[in-house]
């Protein structure tokens, strides 16, 4: 038994609380209590501070807790992830079988709003419990009788939330409850009869599927969501998403109808900015596109075009901001350019550990491949480069691209 358990059953005991009146009381299940009990499973941090307000242990609970959390640090707590996806779940089953004031969802709206901007800028671990958070209490909320009107709201708000955790799950490379969040999305998005929410619950589902190498579902998963998206910058976003997952024809026409839908938008966002597609976010898929038709020339003339979207004070997301440096190193490289490679690569390879995200490892594994080029050998600038790669992707997973690039040392088609 962990001390955790230890300390959660001597608690219950002297209240006289039995394992079914506390998992009423918490709304766990009596299995999940039973398990912590005996010492089978170790709660997140989160809960722990929950039970400790409902047994009113003065942080008896958090403290007990605290010994195993250092041999969970490394993974970034592996079981509160599994932990939030039963929850996400439950919370999407909930919906499908399915007295606030306007006040609470006001509050939760912009709660999730402020996380969506705050990841603009920040590591997306912290961001997760936010997230998680907005949905927990979505779902106590939801487990209440609420007026029409505000289980609609419930829904959107819960969208919103799990589409943000699909997301931010990716970056971490933790796809099983990507693909949960995502699910949920769009279930609640459903719910709520928000075409908009649904269109961004298909836009994280296309990205799930991307990156578990699906490319034909990621692209009728975006194509999906780009014929019901209101005119907004997400319907920009699913025209990106599908060239990055369509062959290369099929791509060519889905960055032009990109081009087109930014120019379209008419409704302002209501949903998260994570899924918004400005200037600077299109230059960086259409540098992809480029990069697989093996047109180093045009990559970085669509890099040029990010810079000044920047420049001109662009909201654009770190993760994006470090793919458009990646891919013009690439571009460069394919030029000959080790010198303009390296220059564009230095700002991701000094990023802090916890904002690498999972997306970057992939395209810097390939510009690796590309400096063990023939035409590199004996290339110093070539060799210092490759060993700082190499550092960076020292105990990190590398699989194999989403997609082919055409880009090869000395190709300089335009």
């Amino acid at each position: 038994m962990s001390a955790f358990g230890i300390e959660l059953t001597r608690l219950m005991t002297a209240k006289g609380i039995g394992v079914h009146e506390f998992a009423r009381m918490s709304h766990y299940s009596a299995g999940y209590i039973s398990n912590l009990r005996s010492g089978k499973k170790t709660p997140a941090p989160g809960t722990a501070a929950e039970f400790d307000a409902l047994l009113r242990a003065d942080g008896q609970l958090l403290a007990a807790l605290r010994p195993a959390e250092s041999g969970m640090a490394a993974a970034y707590g592996r079981q509160f992830l599994d932990e939030m996806t039963s929850h996400v779940i439950e919370l999407g089953r909930l919906a499908e079988l399915t007295n606030i004031g306007d006040g609470t969802i006001e509050q939760l709206n912009d709660t999730v709003d402020h996380i969506a901007r705050d990841h603009l800028s920040s590591p997306p671990e912290p961001l997760i419990r936010r997230a998680a958070d907005v949905n927990g209490r979505v779902l106590e909320l939801l487990r209440e009788q609420q007026r029409l009107r505000h289980t609609r709201d419930l829904y959107l708000i819960g969208a919103k939330a799990s589409a943000l955790l699909s997301a931010l799950c990716g970056d971490l490379g933790q796809q099983r409850g990507a693909a949960a969040h995502a699910r949920t999305a769009l279930i609640l998005g459903q719910e709520a009869g928000h075409s908009g929410a649904v269109a961004l619950a298909l836009s994280a589902m296309s990205r799930v599927a991307f990156w578990d190498g699906r490319r034909k579902r990621a692209a009728d998963l975006a194509r999906r969501g780009y014929e019901i998206c209101p005119p907004n910058s997400t319907r920009v976003l699913l025209a990106c998403q599908e060239a990055d997952a369509a062959d290369v024809p099929a791509a060519q026409e889905a960055i032009s109808r990109a081009a087109r839908a930014e120019y379209e938008v008419a409704d302002e966002d209501d949903l998260p900015v994570l899924y918004s597609c400005g200037r600077a976010r299109r230059s960086c898929y259409t540098m992809t596109f480029h990069l697989r038709a093996g047109q180093p020339v045009k990559v970085l003339t669509a890099a040029a075009t990010a810079d000044e979207a920047n420049r001109a004070g662009e909201d654009c997301q770190y993760g994006t901001w470090a793919q458009v440096q990646m891919s013009a190193a690439l571009a460069h490289l394919g030029n000959g350019a080790v010198d303009g490679a390296a220059d564009r690569l230095a700002p991701v390879l000094a990023l802090p550990s916890d904002m690498r995200l999972a997306t970057f490892d992939d395209k810097l594994a390939r510009t690796l491949a590309l400096l063990s080029h023939s035409g590199y050998r004996g290339n110093a600038g070539a060799r210092d480069l490759a060993g700082e790669i190499d550092g960076y992707l020292v105990g990190r997973k590398v699989g194999i691209m989403a997609y082919p690039l055409a880009i090869e040392k000395g190709n300089r088609s335009t």
